[in-house]
């Protein structure tokens, strides 16, 4: 048999379920028929063989979803593979890979088994990619869309029998006209990895086009309202005049500096003097009041003193005249140990305790010594207090006078350090204010030369992306021709084949029987018969089920084809196709597809098998039924 690429052939589709085969069907190359009645799993094979191969199921079937382990093996371009997904009812589940049959790669060591995950990163390629490489066609990419992955492939090439009745593609979220037909353009030999990536990079480079004019157009609208449009030597004449009046400034403000430290040491000395001044007037000013601090504790202690002295003065003056108004004490009694005393005097002026003679004078005496002898130190100590009070008013107002000074030195300082600074910056100012305008005017020169130089850079950069531009549209002229010359082949070859099939239809729709011409449209997912396209729903599933057919023969005349050669229509009889139009369907494509040598495969999933299929060359295990279901769960 004569082998296209790329080719899949599956040979064995193998289910588990908690380690328990409840799946083991054996299929062949050419036409194979999955048959039973509704309810007997026939759509679960369907869904997991289009899983294991790498598709991803939004709607499974309980029995299907439920299993955890899919072996597919099969060949791909002749090579044996077996493909393992796991976890039936997840979602984006990772594919390892054994080059090996199933008999020998469920005994294979573990480290000839490569794992794949669902989505590309840097570290491991996609198992889409494994499989691309595998089927030797290359990767198609879009960098709006996404990649082409094996899961959109079998979009096309598997009929879900959920699928509503006008849809080319198997329906899914967020999907795109765009890629529906870059999809349909990849299989049938029209997609060119060159042409593709031009018109993405055409895309890209026209952007970087468009947004250098719209910069070129805005900066040359600024430039054209300056003085400087066009004449750059006049701008660089101008500012060579700036310059030089900003060098002749400069120098301006160095001979100013250098007489103002002139002046500045003049009135430095001056202001040194006053400071050394201030200096010798803060040190007295300190020493002052140090002294006065000292001064006034003294005084303070002699007030004290004088004030005790003038209490014992006026303690002895109360005795005396207590003594002379009092009658004499006569003691019957010591007064230390109360012994009672003789009396052994009789003279009045005998003192009857002790016995001193004349004891009135005596006592008199001694009052009048104590008196003059207190009076005394009073005198003295009020003279010294008199002294020290004034050297104490001579250092308060000599700390007034200090601090007169003071403030009036520090005043002087001022005055004439801000007076010579009002004058510098008066003239400074000018002069900087000078060199600010002149170097502004130079950098206003300046952003014209820049807008100048960002003219010319942008010029180049437009001209290398036209370049590009312009390669790139050369590019894409030459490839698509060369894919305009393919396009008509290739959809004449669809058509003719679709129209041999709706011919040969027995059911109600006339426009089938006399179908002349068909067009079909992968972006819009229309398919029109006579420029009709509105079809019974019964009719609409069979112009559906005859395009894939005609697709696949289509790969068996076409080596260009990138369609696998391989094909899935589950449920055929949808719509309420009666069951005598169904076996029609299939009779039709036996009849077709046995004129071909080449490898191909089509599995049908029907309830109504033609009797010249029910036979061990097409059918594919048993016929199913509720009481035998095709999962042994």
């Amino acid at each position: 048999m004569m082998l296209y690429k790329p080719t899949i052939i599956v040979k064995r589709l193998v289910a588990k379920k908690s380690n328990k085969v409840v799946y083991d069907g054996i299929f062949h190359e050419g036409l194979n028929i999955l048959s039973g009645r509704n309810g007997g799993g026939k759509t679960s094979v369907i869904q997991l063989l289009a899983y294991g191969l790498g598709y991803e199921i939004n709607n499974w079937k309980q029995e299907a979803g439920s299993c955890d382990e899919i072996y597919v093996d099969a060949l791909i371009n002749g090579e044996p593979v077996t493909l393992l997904r796991r976890g039936a009812g997840a979602n984006k589940q990772s594919m390892a890979i054994c080059f090996k049959e199933y008999s020998q790669a469920i005994k294979a060591a573990l480290e000839e088994w490569s794992d794949y995950p669902y989505s590309r990163n840097p570290a491991k390629e996609s198992f889409s990619q494994k499989l691309f490489s595998l089927m030797d066609i290359p990767e198609a990419r879009s960098d709006e869309y996404g990649s082409i992955t094996i899961h959109q492939i079998l979009r096309l090439i598997y009929s879900d029998q959920s699928n509503s009745s006008g849809n080319i593609f198997n329906a899914e979220s967020f999907d795109s006209a765009f890629k529906r037909e870059l999809v349909g353009d990849y299989l049938l030999g029209l997609y060119d990895n060159e042409l593709y990536n031009a018109k993405i990079e055409l895309t890209t480079e026209q952007k970087k086009l468009d947004k250098v004019v719209a910069e070129l157009l805005a900066i040359r609208s600024v430039v054209s309202r300056t003085s400087y449009a066009n004449d750059l030597a006049t701008m660089d004449e101008l500012m060579q005049i700036q310059l030089d009046e900003i060098v002749r400034l400069n120098k301006e403000v160095f001979d100013k500096k250098t007489n103002f430290s002139l002046e500045y040491k003049r009135e430095k000395d001056v202001t040194e003097n006053y400071a050394e001044s201030n200096i010798k007037i803060k040190t007295q000013l300190l020493e002052c009041e140090e002294g006065m601090r000292l001064l006034e504790y003294d005084i303070q202690d002699s007030n004290d003193f004088v004030k005790e002295l003038t209490d014992k003065s006026k303690a002895i003056n109360d005795s005396i005249r207590v003594g002379n108004f009092l009658p004499e004490v006569k003691f019957s009694t010591c007064p230390s140990c109360f012994k009672e005393i003789e009396h052994t005097s009789t003279e009045h002026d005998c003192c009857n305790l002790c016995g001193t003679e004349n004891f009135k004078t005596q006592k008199s005496t001694n009052l009048l010594r104590m008196k003059n002898e207190i009076d005394i130190q009073l005198r003295e100590s009020n003279k010294l207090l008199l002294k020290k009070n004034e050297k104490l008013t001579e250092l308060v107002n000599k700390r007034k006078q200090l601090r007169v000074s003071l403030k009036a030195n520090i005043t002087k300082v001022s005055s004439t350090i801000n007076s010579l600074n009002t004058a510098d910056d008066s003239i400074m100012y000018d002069l900087y204010r000078q060199i600010g305008e002149a170097d502004e005017k130079i950098k206003n020169l300046d952003k014209v030369r820049e807008l100048h130089d960002s003219i010319r850079v942008l010029t180049l950069k437009r001209d290398e992306t036209q370049v590009k531009v312009n390669r790139l549209k050369d590019i894409l002229s030459l490839k698509e021709r060369n894919i305009n010359t393919r396009k008509p082949e290739v959809i004449a070859a669809i058509s003719k084949h679709l129209i041999n099939i709706l011919r040969a239809d027995i059911g109600a729709e006339k426009e089938f029987k006399n179908a002349s011409t068909v067009t079909f449209d992968f972006a819009a997912e229309r398919i029109s018969v006579n420029d009709k396209v509105a079809f019974s729903e019964s009719g609409a599933f069979y112009l559906n089920n005859a395009f894939h057919l005609a697709l696949l023969l289509t790969s068996l005349e076409k080596d260009y084809l990138r369609l696998p050669r391989f094909m899935i229509l589950d449920g055929i009889e949808n719509g309420g196709m009666e069951d005598v139009r169904s076996q029609k369907f299939q009779h039709i494509a036996k009849t077709m597809l046995k004129q071909y040598s080449c490898c191909y495969q089509l599995i049908i999933a029907t309830k109504s098998i033609h009797p010249d299929l029910n036979n061990d060359k097409f059918v594919v295990g048993q016929t199913y039924s509720e009481l035998s279901p095709s999962l042994k769960i």
